[in-house]
């Protein structure tokens, strides 16, 4: 308890805002964003569907909700176990939670394989952010950072 404490109250710098505010609300709209799509009856894989097209979109997706959950917890305070479990928790929850609301859409149909993707996408996405600095470096970089980048201009003959 004094972990999650101590969690709420980790302020970020300068910004005043706790760190928790600044960056819950992209797993939560991203959330939404899922809920939203996963209800409508237009999400189809089309022709792909024979090569498994659909499991890799769950383990993308659902690697990339897992990712902003990592965002979400203090990896200064915390184990990176921790950071990767909760992380993967988060997100293979929600996933679980999509798909039985899908068994009560008449558009849609519940699949377990789907969940397991869902899972294996968050486990690999919380894990490549928490353990793989160039992953992280990446994920963390800056805006302001982006534009001192120099990029080779084309040369015109």
């Amino acid at each position: 308890m004094k972990a999650f404490a101590k969690f709420l109250a980790c302020a970020a710098e300068g910004g005043g805002r706790p760190l928790l505010l600044r960056r819950l609300w992209v797993p939560v709209f991203m959330m939404a964003g899922i809920g939203v799509l996963s209800g409508s009856p237009g999400v189809q894989t089309g022709d792909w569907s024979f090569i498994g097209m659909d499991k890799v979109g769950h383990f993308v997706v659902f690697g990339l909700l897992a990712i902003a959950w990592a965002r979400v917890f203090p990896r200064h305070s915390w184990s990176a176990g921790r950071v990767v479990l909760l992380a993967t928790a988060a997100a293979a929850g929600f996933g679980a939670l999509d798909e039985l609301v899908q068994a009560f859409n008449p558009h849609r149909t519940f699949e377990w394989q789907d969940w397991v993707a869902d899972a294996a996408g968050a486990l690999a996405g919380a894990a490549a952010y928490v353990w793989l600095r160039p992953v992280q470096a990446f994920l963390e970089l800056e805006f302001r950072h982006i534009r001192r980048l120099r990029l080779p201009r084309p040369r015109t003959n």
